[in-house]
């Protein structure tokens, strides 16, 4: 029995998509042997590590300032304040020489849902400087974490502004 004809548009996605698929089974492939130590970065990556990680401890610091001013949030922003943490702990500990800095003092409004919203801006913030960073990265295994931290970051967005909406 001959299933539905294909469309222009899926003839052409899957055409497109093939050779991106294939090339990029065998560009950069990891480490087997090294899983238990972080990989340090090409000194030209030192930068973008360290641009991340002031975005990570910037919204780390709204996500503090949050739950101190609206503790009601405080369930509901662990599990990104928990991603966030354990992001930096990676990427600090990638460049061993660098030192993390520490944020500026966060204003937050007093309210739940201006709350989530500056929470949400941060977070798309910190999405945008990570995506950025990503695509810049020279190394493979710099640009795999940080495709992790952006689709961590990506999802906890999500998950906010579902929560804020319902």
């Amino acid at each position: 029995m001959p299933g539905r004809p294909l469309s222009r548009r899926t003839a052409l996605g899957s055409a497109l998509a093939v050779p991106v698929v294939l090339g990029a089974c065998d560009i950069d492939p990891p480490r087997r042997e090294s899983r238990s130590s972080p990989v340090t970065p090409p000194p030209e990556d030192s930068e973008l590590v360290a641009t991340v990680v002031a975005s990570l401890v910037r919204a780390g610091a709204l996500l503090d300032a949050t739950t101190t001013e609206v503790p009601s949030l405080a369930a509901r922003l662990a599990p990104v304040g928990a991603a966030h943490a354990e992001h930096l702990d990676v990427l600090v500990g990638a460049v061993p020489d660098a030192a993390v800095p520490t944020a500026e003092p966060v204003s937050v409004p007093p309210r739940i849902v201006p709350a989530l919203a500056a929470v949400r801006r941060s977070e798309q913030r910190l999405m945008r400087d990570v995506r950025a960073a990503c695509l810049a990265a020279a190394s493979g295994d710099l640009a795999r974490v940080l495709g992790s931290v952006a689709a961590s970051t990506s999802q906890h967005s999500a998950a906010l502004a579902t929560e804020a909406t319902s």
